[in-house]
């Protein structure tokens, strides 16, 4: 990897700049793992939808979980597309230049760690989204549906 004469004291002065690659890439694959197996995404589902029960409508709620989790996605396979050059590897570019270069410049500033890192969290965000959207689901089944069991369906709302 090489730098420009200059670049270096051009960049804000953080922990990722005394790394190097491999520690910082070694920090983004553990964090990403444990975003992935410990981050307590139904929890903080469950609390927040518990939270907003009240005062949400519950239809609306989920179409905005929804488009919310469309947009994270497109950001999260953005992210996984990106072939910013790592240590010695130099992978072939499938985005378009104008934007690798960005990705690249975050790449290079964070020592590898900052776009995986991003998409760690992404995904953990994306998790949570899923599990609202199911929690969502599931009380709006219940309030038309409240004992499908035991006889037909009751809408509670008249």
């Amino acid at each position: 990897m090489t730098l420009p004469a200059g670049r270096r004291k051009a960049a804000n002065v953080t922990l990722l700049t005394s790394l190097v690659e491999g520690e910082a890439i070694h920090l983004a694959k553990d964090f990403g793992y444990v975003c992935q197996t410990e981050f307590p995404s139904r929890q903080a589902a469950e609390y927040v939808c518990r939270k907003n029960a009240e005062t949400t409508d519950l239809i609306n709620r989920r179409n905005m979980l929804e488009a919310s989790k469309i947009i994270a996605t497109e950001l999260n396979d953005l992210l996984n597309q990106d072939r910013s050059p790592v240590g010695a590897s130099r992978p072939q570019l499938i985005l378009e230049p104008e934007i690798q270069k960005n990705l690249t410049h975050f790449s290079l500033i964070s020592h590898g760690f900052g776009p995986p890192a991003v998409a760690a969290g992404l995904t953990a965000f994306i998790n949570f989204l899923d599990e609202a959207i199911k929690i969502t689901e599931k009380a709006d089944k219940n309030k038309y549906y409240p004992s499908s069991v035991n006889g037909p369906p009751v809408n509670h709302e008249k």
